[in-house]
């Protein structure tokens, strides 16, 4: 953005501004060339003998003027010249220097809260910029969108944020993840994932790559294709520029602008390689030309074997450094002929897949890009283990083959020396890059969490380091343990410490959910003592599992989000494994990833039917691998999903049933988790003080295991209170969220999220008991350690979001309401299904926000989406349908369409409800509702007879349990309506409206 004069200095140049700051002098070392800068209009001196020169930004076109170096010119003002085309990093950069060198507080520019640092690149979609997010403390990439690329407005708009929306959805390791779709001064804009590294394309010019280097990335790059066809998105415009590989090796696919989702419209045009034939070209097709599917070149519908070709097409071009023809000059080629490269060489048997990936018609193509990427991995294994077989002479058989290396390695030295080899990863010099990384993240608990974690670390490293000690002793020669006993013990040590290790690498990175949530996953690791086994140990308490290093990876990775409550990234991450697991044909490791991905469906978004699914696959699994150790906890899971998703105890029981019957490798917590279960059903048995008798129970047991402070403890406590505020006892649940949120913020400090989680309920305590200021108080610090450490989408912060909404509605706050409400909503919409109990709270706050704001519309349309949430699953619905039905009716007949609402008063007549023989007073509801139907339709009789007998059962029942009063109030005056409608008993109808007034001034 400078405008220099004079010649460029030698390198270390200083700048010393001058008091008028109209002129600065640049130099270089000690006798170097001085260099004159001005700004803000100044003259500069003339300079006899010194060759000047102008060094322009190109951003500002044509506007430079000519200079005479030997004439005294007066510089332009840099405020004005050019200010309207600089782009935004353009313009960052120019405040920042300004600041630096005039000590003046410039501004940065933002997009919403975004700080602008850097352009990044320029598509046919738009700008990309790299910026800072203050609120989270992290760098994104945002890109955004050009106006031209919005040529119908509104329609456009609301078309890129629903794709948007879809990719938010999509949560994979090998995808770039969008973060949120926003505006700013009319500028649409997508909030994703910075990944620091190059693109694919630059990855391979860099140096010559062997090719099981490409195959590896490209697969990485297939799964995260996979990942999107499996949410129903097609990319549409893959190639090596949009498959980025960052610093961390890792591939992540990019640039989903040209995607479209049950869409066959394209809309963007295609790059022009320079220099290609098709440079001079405009396609009114999405794409670019070289990777273009043919049916993509002829304008047809694209599905996910189009962005298989595109892959092909990028992968062939990586192995022989040139892409296969076009496909719109294979198309003209009568034959279609495709006669891939000779050099360098490939095997037949990816030669033979990039022939298949690149055919014309789509169904020659393979079926899915898993089933591609079944032949990339599982072709060379093969290969491999038909080498590895060729010259095996010695093997020991099945599972035991590994352990057994892992020990021979160390079997000649001291059996002593196992403290070493744990201490090959697990060091002072591990130890201190480990709390680096904590601290890096930021998080105000980084430090004490830091603390607790390293001493679990350090008690887990030298427990492990004595196990495997008494394990080296055992494998003498004397000893009288079994040769299977001890290749068993060792398998097992051996699996412990590669996920020992893996937990390790995974902290080195870790980022503040992971933090948070570091002495839960040390507490996760399988305890080394389980891998003792004698003559005397039952075959089903033997060692068991996965024993594929890399299936064990894999599961832990899912383990470790499945525990940091990451549940679309959870969920996506193990669909993927799972399909890595299968291709390894490692049952057990099946078993547990089917385990673990039922758990997260079930626990962390509420996917009930896909949890159940999982599950019962899982245990079918578990059955064929004879993981016996994995049964009991799927049973319990299944009793989960239908207690506390379903709202299924019948069903919940006979679960619970098989889980207590299974044997359990350690029954003291397997007791703890099952009462757990068991208490969750009680609770929809409507018997919270039999729930509250378990969770005690459940308390002592986990305070005979384990310290005070430790997180088991501590989640047994607050799911204790949760049973007392169930059962109604406000006074000694609200005693005890405050005992453990004092607990909590001594033990890991006030803006920890499970202090937040408890406080969060500590302020729903407050609302109950009526004491609102504090309340508001308790949620509002509650949602901003929660934001600090999720982020402003997740489910922790909507339910924040909902509860402060019914705190501004109790205040008369209502657009304020809204607004949170529609932010919950916004996070429901992209991290749970429809069915999740919290989303449908939501919508009936929601509801009631509008109505109390007038916007009836707005109420009917919310209750209409509860009851086709209902009628699409009504066997596991937990959506209340009778006063749906009611709201639906009483909203029409506030909008003067009373005649339209007989169907729904009148299929409420006919619900057997629970509440309606608990609560006699809701049967006035579909009454009252008919009386008004027959009031519209011209029938006052009928209508004044309807709405006596609903009067009769509202007069004598206990309205304010159930907010019944302003029911009671209308039903009145619209009784005395109709008896003045009839002309009859004039008397009544006066004393109906004097009652009404004096009970709606009382309220």
């Amino acid at each position: 953005m400078l405008y220099l004069v004079a010649e460029e200095p030698a390198d270390g140049v200083e700048i010393a501004v001058e008091q008028d700051a109209a002129r600065l002098a640049l130099a270089g070392p000690p006798g170097g060339e001085e260099l004159l800068v001005a700004l803000h209009g100044a003259t500069l001196p003339r300079s006899p003998g010194r060759e000047t020169r102008w060094l322009t930004d190109p951003a500002l076109g044509d506007t430079t003027p000519a200079m005479d170096p030997q004439q005294e010119h007066t510089w332009p003002d840099l405020e004005q010249l050019g200010s309207d085309k600089r782009d935004l990093a353009d313009e960052a950069m120019y405040r920042s220097l300004k600041s630096k060198l005039f000590d003046e507080a410039y501004p940065p520019v933002q997009l919403g809260r975004f700080r602008v640092v850097q352009t990044l690149g320029q598509g046919g979609m738009g700008v990309v910029y790299a910026a800072e997010d203050p609120q989270l403390g992290r760098q994104v990439a945002i890109k955004v969108i050009r106006d031209d690329r919005l040529r119908e407005g509104a329609k456009d708009r609301a078309r890129l944020l629903r794709e948007a929306q879809m990719q938010a959805k999509l949560s994979h390791p090998n995808v770039v993840q969008i973060h949120e779709v926003s505006e700013s001064d009319g500028a649409l804009f997508i909030v994703m994932e910075l990944v620091k590294g190059c693109n694919l394309r630059e990855w391979l010019d860099r140096e010559t790559r062997p090719l099981a280097a490409i195959l590896e990335r490209f697969v990485e790059a297939a799964r995260g294709l996979s990942a999107a066809h499996q949410k129903g998105i097609v990319h549409r415009d893959f190639k090596l520029a949009n498959a980025m590989v960052g610093e961390d090796g890792r591939v992540r696919i990019a640039d989903f602008g040209l995607a479209v989702a049950g869409q066959s419209e394209q809309e963007t045009e295609p790059e022009r390689p320079p220099g290609s034939a098709a440079a001079g070209h405009t396609s009114k097709h999405a794409g670019t030309p070289t990777y273009m599917s043919p049916e993509q070149v002829r304008g047809r519908d694209c599905d996910a074997r189009s962005d298989q070709y595109s892959f092909a097409v990028a992968l062939t071009e990586a192995v022989f450094r040139r892409p296969p023809p076009p496909a719109i000059e294979r198309l003209a080629d009568r034959t279609g002929a495709l006669t891939l490269p000779t050099d360098p060489p490939a095997p037949q048997w990816l030669r033979q897949a990039l022939t298949r990936a690149l055919s014309l018609d789509p169904a020659d193509r393979f079926p899915s890009m898993a089933a591609l990427i079944d032949v990339l991995v599982e072709t060379p294994k093969r290969r491999k283990r038909r080498a590895l077989a060729a010259g095996l002479v010695v093997a020991l058989a099945g599972s035991t083959a590994l352990g057994a290396t892992f020990f021979a390695e160390t079997r000649p030295r001291e059996c002593s020396q196992y403290e070493d080899r744990i201490g090959e990863i697990w060091d002072g010099v591990r130890e201190e890059s480990l709390r680096a990384a904590f601290v890096a993240t930021g998080a105000p608990y980084a430090e004490q969490s830091w603390q607790r974690t390293r001493g679990m670390l350090d008690a887990y490293a030298k427990e492990w380091a004595k196990v495997a000690s008494n394990a080296c002793e055992a494998s003498r020669p004397d000893s009288p343990l079994s040769a299977r006993n001890l290749a068993e013990s060792e398998v097992c040590l051996g699996r412990q410490y590669r996920s020992f290790a893996s937990l390790l690498d995974e902290f080195a990175t870790a980022d503040r959910a992971l933090v948070a949530n570091a002495d839960e996953a040390v507490a996760g690791l399988s305890p080394p003592l389980q891998c003792i086994v004698s003559s005397s140990t039952p075959s089903e308490d033997r060692p068991a599992g996965p024993t594929n290093p890399r299936v064990r990876e894999l599961l832990d990775r899912g383990k470790l989000l499945t525990l940091t409550h990451e549940g679309r990234e959870a969920v996506s991450f193990l669909d993927y494994a799972l399909a890595e697991i299968r291709s390894n044909s490692d049952v057990a490791g099946e078993a547990e990833g089917l385990l673990l991905l039922g758990r997260a469906k079930g626990r962390l978004i509420g996917d009930g039917p896909g949890a159940e699914e999982n599950l019962n696959e899982a245990f079918n699994r578990a059955n064929a691998a004879k993981y016996s150790a994995l049964k009991w906890e799927i049973w319990n899971e299944l009793a989960q999903v239908q207690a506390v998703v379903f709202d299924a105890p019948r069903e919940a029981r006979k679960y619970l049933k098989h889980a207590k019957s299974e044997r359990h490798p350690d029954p003291r917590v397997a007791e703890v988790a099952l009462a757990a279960v068991e208490s969750e059903i009680l609770i929809v048995e409507a018997r919270p003080l039999d729930a509250v008798a378990l969770r005690r129970q459940a308390l002592d047991t986990l305070n005979s295991l384990y310290p005070a402070d430790h997180r088991e403890v501590m989640l047994a406590r607050l799911s204790l209170a949760a049973a007392l505020g169930e059962a109604r006892q406000l006074q000694e649940a609200h005693e005890m969220h405050r005992q453990l949120l004092a607990d909590l913020q001594r033990e890991y400090g006030r803006e920890h999220p499970l202090t937040a989680r408890v406080e969060l309920n500590f302020g729903l305590d407050l609302h109950e008991l009526e004491q609102t200021a504090a309340a508001r108080e308790a949620l509002e610090h509650a949602r901003a350690a929660l934001v600090n450490t999720y982020g402003e989408r997740h489910l922790w912060v909507a339910k924040t979001e909902v509860a402060l909404a019914q705190l501004d509605l109790d205040d008369g706050a209502i657009t304020r309401a809204i607004e949170r409400l529609d932010a919950a909503m916004a996070t429901y919409e992209v991290l749970v299904p429809p069915t999740h109990a919290e989303r449908i709270t939501a919508l009936i706050v929601l509801a009631e926000a509008h109505q109390r704001n007038g916007q009836t519309p707005g109420a009917l349309a919310v209750y209409r989406e509860l009851l086709d949430i209902h009628d699409a699953d009504p066997a596991h619905s937990s959506v209340d349908l009778f006063t749906t039905l009611a709201n639906i009716g009483d909203a029409l007949c506030v909008l003067g369409q009373c005649a339209d609402a007989l169907p729904y008063f009148a299929r409420s007549i006919g619900l057997k409800s629970p509440d309606l023989s608990s609560e006699p007073a809701m049967k006035a509801l579909p009454l009252r509702g008919l009386g008004l139907v027959a009031l519209a339709d011209g029938e006052p009789q009928l209508g004044a007879m309807l709405l006596q007998r609903a009067l009769t059962i509202l007069e004598h029942a206990p309205l304010e349990r159930l907010g019944l009063e302003a029911i009671l109030i209308a039903t009145m005056r619209e009784l005395a309506d109709a008896y003045t409608t009839l002309g009859s008993k004039p008397q009544r109808a006066r004393e109906l409206r004097r009652r009404a007034a004096e009970l709606e001034s009382a309220h």
